[in-house]
């Protein structure tokens, strides 16, 4: 937010950004589904005496076949893909052959998170891709910034540290005495056993396609129609509101194993309790981030540079924000119908929504720029996360909402109404960021104060007792 906008101009920020957004559209094909396919069947493979019977390999090799045909597509529609953007941007069409390392790149980071994944391993994969990854990003955009590097230079590099990440995760995994080479064992990967994990890959890689053509295909299309300059403050906007989704990560990466299990023994009340408590608690997260973004939203644009421009996608935030709040709040809904026998439905879902999406960015985005396209885009997400309910109340029973949902709306309701009691202040560095760390901890004190009093999350309540019983010890 920083040294991305300071040191970058806004078309080099949104290259950059963009060069990496249409390679995890990409990747979501390339890799022919076979993270799904991983998470799906690793099961019948587990077994650590036998080097899980082959698996490791065979998973490595299928996202090989998917990474030649992606080269292949793409380098026979390099013309129309340059004639798509030489009009607007056509700073895009010297770097764009960048996106097929990218994509390869992130293919196998992807590949090799979900082996870790299934061995029960989250958090060294979890922090090279949001930490490692980041952190590499930054410190070359301030080489870059300070001189060091010229701007090809600093995207290279950029691409070469996805593939350094390769690197690490097959290291760890070396060390974690997983790194299994042998042969798949034919008599788990029978014929039929294969035709049916690629049977669930073709689908579940239709539903990948959908889902990133859903996220990213906005900021495509706004490059495409009004320039790099309105894609810059869009991706910006964007990546503020995009902060509320990071527990949803976490909590899902948690709960697809534990919610594979209840799935296959058809336990409904597992799966309903899971999907309630995990929805309570990705609201309370999201709902505080939220209230902590909108709070000091002009300040956040005051501090970081260029920020009256940045700022200009204020109500960006507001309408992508909104949305993923009530997305992350109905919980597990994705992933229930993912790993259910419905999984074709999933599909069914995106393909559908990601039709709509794109329809409705057509139609926005030469109207209204960037704010039709943040338009289009909460109109999409609302629409793919009340499907989802309906469907899982549908064909499961469970529904993500309680009585301790209202509560935590009303919670945020209110404090959300107590900012507008601030009163107006004349912005410098310091008042803004003065401002921000006061408001911050009013909130924070004051939503935890509420969610702890009315014992909204019982985890929560759980972890707030025992810290204050250490504490007083």
């Amino acid at each position: 937010m920083y040294i991305s906008t300071e040191f970058l101009s806004v078309e080099q920020l949104a290259l950059s950004r963009l060069l990496l957004e249409n390679c995890l559209v990409f990747s979501a094909f390339a890799h022919l589904g076979t993270p799904f396919i991983a998470d799906k069947f690793f099961g019948l493979f587990r077994d650590d005496e036998n080097q899980h019977r082959g698996i490791l390999p065979f998973l490595l090799f299928l996202p090989f076949v998917g990474g030649l045909l992606f080269t292949v597509i793409y380098l026979i529609f390099t013309p129309e893909i340059k004639s798509y953007f030489l009009g607007e941007s056509p700073m895009i069409v010297k770097y764009h052959f960048l996106v097929i390392p990218w994509t390869l790149f992130w293919i196998y980071i992807t590949v090799l998170e979900s082996y870790c994944r299934n061995n029960a391993r989250i958090a060294v994969p979890g922090f090279i891709r949001e930490v490692y990854l980041k952190l590499a990003n930054v410190l070359l955009i301030l080489m870059f910034g300070l001189g060091w590097l010229s701007f090809d230079l600093m995207l290279y590099l950029i691409v070469a540290s996805y593939g350094l990440a390769i690197v690490f995760l097959i290291i760890y995994i070396k060390k974690l005495g997983k790194l299994y080479w042998r042969f798949p064992d034919t008599s788990v990967l029978t014929t039929g056993l294969f035709k049916q994990m690629l049977g669930y890959g073709s689908f579940t890689l239709l539903g990948g396609i959908g889902v990133n053509l859903m996220m990213f295909i906005d900021r495509s299309m706004i490059a495409g129609e009004k320039g790099l300059i309105s894609t810059g403050i869009f991706i910006i906007a964007a990546n503020i509101a995009n902060i509320i989704e990071i527990p949803k990560k976490a909590i899902a990466q948690i709960s697809i194993p534990l919610l594979s299990t209840a799935l296959l023994n058809n336990d409904h009340k597992q799966i309903r309790t899971m999907n309630q408590k995990s929805a309570l608690n990705q609201m309370i997260a999201g709902g505080v981030v939220f209230l902590l973004i909108w709070a000091s939203i002009d300040d956040i644009f005051y501090l970081i540079p260029k920020g009256d421009t940045y700022g200009e996608g204020k109500y960006v935030v507001l309408f992508l924000a909104l949305v993923k709040v009530f997305d992350i709040a109905t919980g597990l809904n994705s992933e229930i119908i993912l790993y259910s026998r419905y999984f074709r439905w999933a599909t069914l879902f995106i393909v559908a929504t990601a039709v709509i999406s794109f329809s409705l960015n057509l139609w926005l985005i030469p109207i209204y720029g960037f704010i039709g396209a943040a338009v289009a885009t909460a109109l999409t997400t609302l629409i793919y996360s009340v499907v989802r309910m309906t469907f899982v109340w549908v064909k499961f029973d469970v529904l993500p909402f309680t009585i301790q949902s209202l509560r935590v709306v009303l919670i945020i309701a209110v404090l959300y109404a107590g900012t507008f009691i601030i009163p107006e202040y004349t912005r410098t560095i310091f008042t803004a960021m003065g401002m921000m760390v006061l408001r911050s901890f009013l909130i924070l004190v004051l939503f935890s104060t509420a969610i702890v009093g009315f014992n909204v999350s019982e985890e929560i309540t759980g972890l707030f007792n025992g810290l204050r019983t250490r504490f007083l010890k």
